[in-house]
């Protein structure tokens, strides 16, 4: 059977690929960060793989966390982060506004969450968490509403009600001076009410207070629990950039805080991006790096095993042999200059899942392409193998992919990496010096006035995301971040572009400026 009847690479992006769950690879991200009870971050780069693994952990709870314990997924696509600017208590340092806020949002789920358990299990729920559970249907409604729901309008009534501090009436289920019907009370009337706000505010903390003792009643006695949280990036844009950083901040902090306080009985796992924990104003959040989280890292074989997993998926379904290495795919062992396929198409990725699948996907569409093409003089012959001249065909779309990819992941909190790939684009070569980029850099508009000072900073930037590498020592071995990951940035006399943005920069390999 021709290979463009049944290759199939999947999906770029996770939330899209139906076929996931077929043929997920797990890299051991997850096992590292479950197996520390401090441990509540999952960082990794934008398409490295972050909701692939969150919707792996979703759909296989019981080989990651038990089959006793609970799982809660949260994936924030939709959801109303405006809220949390009305529940924030300026008097706290900027990294804490939001920790209270998040601590309801947790709080609650591991409420409904255990509640749910007890159910589920045909076991009668102890007095206290009836009681908890109870309220919420007070305050919110029977059944208790999404998370999604609650942070919303239902949330914004609170901020009417007469909820006295929480004692031992309210805890032992008497509800009888909370009234279910507060009236509606917009945002906007909320936002410009500074008495509203208070009480909201103080009620939110006295219910916070309140879920606090309940959960650590009989504590142990419960399973664990796991809340989940993705794409909580959704609000990251250039208008809601600066109430981001201070919400996503104020997740890290209530995980964190959850994390120690219940002994990792409560477990918070938050997904994130990596470049945005980088700019959040978080104490300590070096020590949060490496003491609470596990990064998403890929090598080359466990990347080429992700991609032959999805290959050999399809290729059974047409009752193929298995692939047991990529370059196998080719109809030729060697490209230009002697390179294997794989060695090429690696190359030009940063070593993650969706930078191997685009370029390995544009490799099918180029032969498709040539397959189709109109004015060819013969019609091309079926082939049982991936064209190693394709790949040649599907570079510049990819190069300018990987380009658009790198600027939507940075353009917000470093806006100046578009004056850098123009700055890179102008002086027209793969290889540069600091001095020659500065040079071209001063010409953009936001280079305007950057100091040669300033430039150590940006080639930092541009290493640590793996734009450009450099030589160490006597090597002749070009060093990209994402091919070395423990490697530091050096100050170095020459750098040169990453193989992937060479394309979509029309830069030229020194000798060909030359000849």
């Amino acid at each position: 059977m021709p290979i463009l009847e049944w290759i199939n690479f999947g999906k770029v992006s996770a939330e899209r690929d139906d076929l996931l769950g077929n043929y997920f690879y797990d890299n051991g991200v997850l096992k590292s960060v479950l197996e520390s009870p401090s441990s509540f971050l999952v960082l990794g780069r934008k398409g490295a793989g972050k909701t692939a693994v969150f919707k792996h952990l979703s759909t296989k709870k019981n080989d990651f966390v038990g089959r006793d314990n609970i799982l809660v997924s949260l994936s924030f696509e939709d959801y109303n982060w405006n809220i949390h600017s009305l529940l924030i208590n300026s008097g706290k340092a900027e990294s804490m506004l939001y920790k209270q806020s998040w601590r309801f949002v947790i709080l609650i789920e591991c409420i409904k969450a255990f509640y749910t358990w007890y159910e589920e299990n045909k076991k009668k729920a102890p007095k206290h968490l009836t009681a908890a559970h109870r309220l919420l249907e007070k305050l919110f409604d029977s059944p208790i509403p999404s998370i999604y729901q609650i942070v919303g309008r239902k949330l914004l009534s609170l901020s009417a009600l007469s909820l006295p501090k929480i004692g031992a009436d309210i805890e032992d289920g008497d509800f009888g001076g909370i009234s279910a019907d507060a009236g509606s009370i917009t945002f906007d009337q909320l936002q410009g009410d500074p008495s509203l706000q208070d009480h909201l505010s103080q009620n939110i903390e006295n219910l916070i207070d309140y879920f606090d003792r309940t959960l650590a009643i009989d504590l142990h006695e419960r399973p664990k629990i796991f809340i989940c949280f993705d794409r909580v990036d959704e609000a990251w844009d250039d208008v809601s950039y600066e109430t981001s950083k201070k919400v996503i901040a104020g997740l890290i902090t209530a995980s964190d805080s959850i994390c120690t306080q219940y002994a990792g009985a409560i477990r918070p796992i938050v997904f994130l991006r990596e470049d945005i924990f980088d700019v959040l104003s978080i104490n300590d959040s070096n020590k949060l790096r490496e003491d609470c989280g596990a990064l998403l890292n890929w090598e080359r074989a466990s990347l080429q095993n992700l991609i032959l997993k999805r290959v050999n998926y399809h290729g059974q379904l047409q009752n193929k042999p298995a692939i047991a290495d990529i370059d196998s795919l080719f109809d030729k062992e060697e490209m230009r200059q002697r390179a294997k396929p794989s060695s090429y198409i690696f190359k030009r990725t940063m070593m993650r899942p969706r930078d191997a699948i685009s370029l390995l996907s544009r490799v099918v569409d180029a032969m498709r392409d040539s397959a189709r093409d109109p004015f060819a003089e013969a019609p091309a012959q079926p082939s049982e193998k991936l064209e190693v001249e394709a790949i040649y065909a599907a570079e510049p779309g990819y190069s300018e992919w990987l380009k658009k990819e790198l600027l939507d992941e940075w353009k917000v909190q470093k806006p100046i990496i578009e004056d850098l790939f123009n700055a890179i684009q102008n002086a027209g070569s793969t290889n540069f010096t600091k001095e020659q980029l500065h040079a071209e850099l001063v010409k953009t508009e936001l280079g305007k006035s950057v100091t040669a000072a300033d430039m150590s900073s940006n080639l930092r930037f541009l290493f640590d995301n793996s734009i450009i590498g450099f030589k160490v020592g006597e090597s002749t071995q070009w060093r990209y971040k994402c091919f070395y990951p423990s490697q530091g940035f050096l100050e170095a006399d020459e750098y040169k572009v990453h193989d992937g943005l060479v394309r979509a920069l029309n830069l030229k390999e020194p000798r060909d400026r030359e000849g």
